[in-house]
């Protein structure tokens, strides 16, 4: 986090932005290589969608940050997470 709001205010005198994203249980293939079934399974039991997350919906979130629509926005952790029960 702290990384982030540095790069930013940094970087905003040029005019870029610089913001970060913070998943919590994303599925993708490699999570099933090194991660145990039961793991996984408590993991997801854990959210409360009761499911991981798909990556696409981590990407829409990076997609409006890169997007004018964040265009005010800079040094931001956005959280991309159900909450954890």
């Amino acid at each position: 986090m702290a990384l982030t709001r540095c790069a930013a205010i940094e970087a905003a005198a040029a005019g870029v932005r610089v913001n970060a994203v913070a998943p919590s249980l994303a599925m993708h293939p490699f999570l099933h290589k090194v991660t145990t079934p039961e793991l996984l399974d408590a993991l997801t039991s854990r959210e409360a969608f009761g499911r991981a997350a798909e990556p696409g919906e981590s990407a829409t979130v990076i997609v409006f940050l890169a997007s004018d629509y964040a265009s005010y926005m800079t040094g931001e952790v956005v959280p991309v997470s159900s909450q954890h029960a």
